[in-house]
């Protein structure tokens, strides 16, 4: 089972995603930035699996400014992955808005990262 764990909004969010990165490291599988045409990025932390199937994916949902390789939050979050060897994957998609709903967004990207195999299958 996948679960996406939405890590706040506002500045809590990237203290918590430090956190996760210097402590749990070892923990992590990947990372992707989700980027999107004149909109903020999408930041996944994908864990690896626990107690059978269990796999935690951390989201910063729409929290990173983003445009033309650059941004401030983009650039610290993928240096502190880069500090522990963490890979780093960049993709673009739909935009979030464009559902109802932001479950209705991450079972779409679920979907997609399965197929391109970034995210096991069940």
């Amino acid at each position: 089972m996948q679960k996406f764990i939405t890590l706040g909004e506002g500045y809590g969010e990237i203290f918590e995603l430090e956190s996760l990165i210097n402590h749990n490291y070892t923990r992590v599988e990947k990372s992707l930035f989700l980027h999107t045409d004149n909109h903020p990025s999408t930041f996944l932390l994908v864990m690896k699996p626990v107690r059978g199937n269990f796999q935690a994916i951390y989201t910063l949902y729409m929290g990173i400014p983003y445009r033309d390789g650059e941004g401030r939050k983009y650039n610290m979050i993928r240096q502190w992955c880069e500090e522990k060897n963490i890979p780093v994957i960049e993709l673009s998609t739909r935009n979030p808005d464009d559902f109802y709903e932001r479950e209705q967004f991450y079972q779409y990207m679920t979907g997609v990262l399965r197929l391109n195999h970034l995210l096991r299958p069940l």
